[in-house]
């Protein structure tokens, strides 16, 4: 799990929590980055449900949101149950603008998403 630049991973029963610890997320780079080490994580056999949390990112391009389209339509195709959490002012306009609310429940704050997994 220490090989990850972009996230840190816990588990919170059995949701799968990653968090992601890059601040800025700019640019196709860092967008590429965060992609493949987020595809790593739903890969495994034991991610069913995903929680990412962005409490700690202040910026996320484009590119960046493209990537947790890809994320997000994988995880549907997979039978995943993903949601988001915790997104700051700046990144939530950016979700609100591409219509990323409209296929994933993003939730203010963690807990109130481990809540809305545990009803499922």
């Amino acid at each position: 799990q220490s090989e990850f630049v972009h996230i840190r991973l816990s588990m919170v029963g059995d949701v799968v929590l990653i968090e992601l610890i890059t601040k800025d997320i700019q640019g196709p780079k860092l967008a590429q980055e965060l992609g493949t080490e987020l595809a790593q994580v739903s890969a495994q056999e034991w991610a069913k449900r995903l929680l990412l949390d962005f409490h700690m990112v202040t910026y996320l391009s484009s590119t960046g949101f493209a990537v947790l389209f890809r994320v997000v339509s994988q995880g549907n195709a997979k039978g995943q149950e993903i949601k988001f959490c915790s997104m700051g002012p700046a990144v939530e306009l950016g979700a609100d603008i591409v219509g990323l609310n409209k296929v994933i429940e993003i939730h203010q704050t963690q807990e109130a998403a481990l809540k809305a997994f545990s009803k499922a």
